[in-house]
């Protein structure tokens, strides 16, 4: 590992960091559109209306849509509108995947495509998203952290996203189809830096932390211990806003509160979340009518987590197919319907819940965090500048995170909470 650090100060001594100023001044020329969703209600961005709500106490809900198409996507939002106007019931914000091939430069798209989610050939296809103010669109997985990261983003903020992901998919996924780690290096950080330019018009970095870490962190220190990484560099060395995520590979509502904890720990009062995912876990894929149950527990801790912590994060709903583009606009509802009938057991069951006990144990999470963290700074310090940003991403990305998390665990100081990923099959 020792050859591949040196190898990495080689190409950063080669490196002009002036694609970063290129990207900040490219950032001037972009305008970041105003959704439906953000003039409906009366905010300046979605980071506005999540700071409102979190400080209100009143819940926001996502759910992702499966649609493999434009066409599918307009259909269920014009059916989801109509739907929750009907019901009187809110869905905040939606999330939507892109096409596999969206990730991949302009050059070797077409040849790559999936067909099993948005595909935005045009500006107009992008604007799309932003047209119905009942819901704000959010971009998660091959966006940032993608080799077509800068251009993304650029076509994404124009059409009024600002909560863009997936940003610890840089560590996690490859893209066999384009291996050039140094480019896709620095189109993650031109994407970056355009969000941190932009972060006056609300925009929040996503980050994942199951999708990124989760078979790589075998325990909840050494989660929080990546994200600590990930706000070093996407906030400290970038000066943009992560907005950091979890819930995917959490089965225990013991677990997903004091992870939620430790974040606020970590974040301080100005952390801003983006959605605290459903749980995937142990769901039933003979009698999938059993998930009703699978979702109503995590959905009533998430609950109590937002209500204690105010963190901003949307608590999601999932349909007891799970993520398919069979769930219908009808089931989502339901999930909804589910959601505000449980909303008036949330008082009683957070005072059955002993939050300081939740907080102790998440002060341990971050101890071992830190830890981690500190040991990685110090270890690469020794190799590169862990101030120069290019130098950090592409450290990290050469030697990985499952080398790190192996040598740097450091088992005998702290108390280990182990994750949930890897107690059920995927």
């Amino acid at each position: 590992m020792e050859n591949i650090l040196k190898k990495v100060q080689c190409d950063v001594e080669e490196t002009d960091l002036s694609f970063l100023d290129e990207a900040k001044k490219r950032a001037g020329s972009i305008a970041v559109r105003k959704t439906a969703f953000v003039q409906e209600k009366g905010v300046r961005s979605e980071l506005s209306y999540k700071k409102i709500k979190a400080k209100s106490g009143e819940l926001m809900y996502h759910y992702h849509l499966c649609c493999r198409n434009l066409a599918e996507f307009q259909d269920q939002a014009e059916e989801l509108e109509i739907l929750l106007k009907e019901e009187k019931l809110h869905l905040d914000r939606i999330g939507v995947s892109i096409d596999y091939a969206m990730a991949l430069p302009e050059t070797i798209r077409e040849q790559n495509r999936r067909r099993d989610a948005l595909y935005f050939a045009e500006q107009e296809d992008w604007n799309i998203l932003g047209i119905y103010p009942e819901m704000q669109p959010h971009l998660g997985d091959n966006m940032i952290g993608s080799p077509a990261s800068y251009s993304l983003v650029q076509k994404a903020l124009s059409a009024g996203v600002t909560t863009i992901g997936n940003v610890s998919q840089f560590f996690g996924w490859d893209y066999p189809e384009y291996t050039d780690v140094k480019q896709r290096t620095k189109s993650t950080l031109q994407a970056i830096a355009l969000m941190a330019e932009k972060k006056k018009d609300g925009a929040l970095i996503h980050s994942n932390l199951d999708d990124g870490y989760g078979d790589k962190a075998g325990d909840l220190g050494l989660l929080i211990g990546c994200a600590l990484l990930e706000k070093y560099i996407i906030e400290t060395l970038m000066g943009a806003k992560i907005a950091h995520s979890f819930g995917d590979m959490f089965y225990s509502p013991m677990k997903r509160l004091v992870f939620l904890s430790a974040l606020k720990q970590i974040h301080g009062q100005e952390m801003v979340g983006s959605m605290i995912f459903a749980n995937k876990l142990g769901r039933n894929k003979k009698k999938i009518e059993l998930n009703t149950a699978h979702m109503s527990e995590h959905l009533l801790f998430d609950m109590a987590g937002q209500y204690i912590y105010q963190t901003g994060h949307a608590v999601t709903t999932m349909a007891n197919q799970g993520l398919t583009s069979q769930v219908s606009s009808r089931e989502i509802i339901q999930t909804l319907e589910y959601a505000r009938e449980l909303e008036g057991y949330l008082p009683h069951v957070v005072d059955t819940i002993d939050f300081e006990k939740i907080d102790n144990t998440a002060k341990k999470v971050v101890y071992r965090g830190k830890l981690f963290f500190e040991a990685v700074l110090e270890y690469l310090g020794g190799f590169i500048d862990v101030e120069n940003p290019y130098a950090m991403l592409l450290a990290v990305k050469e030697i990985g995170i499952k080398y790190l998390t192996e040598r740097f665990e450091r088992k005998q100081d702290t108390e280990i909470i182990i994750a949930d990923y890897n107690l059920y099959e995927h």
